[in-house]
């Protein structure tokens, strides 16, 4: 009997130390260590909604994928690179639009000279003959001003120096300190020549009231009695 049971004893301390361990199945947090990683290699990642990758679970297992960490540095080297490249082919665009307006301005001045260049063709005060404002519809839109004769001044001469320093004005972005004397330089407006009576007369139009009004004054201090005496 009692042989019995020592052996009931053995059998039992047996079975107990061959009873597997079983350990409870944890899910781990990957981009906790990848990013605390990151952090160490002086990286910088965006690992996107982990608190739903973390919070979709079933039976202690994940419904959702485990989101990628992306290295937020390289993306944002990506957009500094893609606007630089905007903004290189904006400055390229301007320098070429710039490029062919000083090509057009070196067009509409060839054959000028030095000091026809650099002056309003209607600079010359003594060879205005007359300044009638110019209306339509009873309301003031710019003026004719109409030339004596002078020897050698034929309208295409005038067309030719009124368009180089229209080109000119054009390329420096119509600034109203350039030749502010001259009323074809007001901005928006056009300028027209034609010969009538043996007179180069020159008609500027307005886009409004309010340029036609400056063209008109401007085109009276040409005769003033003041400038008269020049």
């Amino acid at each position: 009997m009692r042989n019995l049971l020592v052996l009931v004893s053995c059998l039992a301390a047996a079975c107990a130390s061959s009873r597997p361990i079983v350990a409870a199945h944890q899910p781990t947090d990957d981009t906790g260590h990848l990013e605390a990683a990151a952090d160490q290699r002086g990286e910088s990642y965006q690992c996107g909604d982990t608190v739903m990758s973390d919070q979709s679970t079933s039976g202690g297992q994940r419904l959702v994928q485990a989101v990628p960490c992306w290295d937020t540095r390289e993306e944002s080297t990506a957009r500094h690179e893609e606007a630089a490249a905007r903004e290189e082919q904006l400055a390229s665009a301007e320098r070429r639009e710039a490029a062919g307006m000083a090509e057009a301005e070196l067009a509409a001045c060839r054959g000028l000279s030095k000091h026809d260049r650099e002056h309003s063709p209607l600079a010359h005060r003594r060879a205005i003959a007359e300044v009638i404002p110019h209306r339509e519809a009873g309301k003031v839109r710019g003026v004719r001003v109409v030339l004596k004769p002078v020897p050698g001044l034929t309208a295409t001469w005038m067309r030719k120096a009124i368009g180089c320093h229209r080109a000119r004005f054009e390329r420096l972005g119509e600034p109203a300190t350039y030749l502010s004397d001259d009323p074809t330089l007001v901005a928006g407006a056009t300028a027209t020549v034609e010969l009538r009576r043996g007179h180069v007369e020159v008609m500027i139009e307005a886009a409004d009231e309010v340029g036609g009004a400056v063209a008109v004054a401007r085109a009276r201090e040409l005769v003033s009695p003041r400038t008269a005496r020049k």
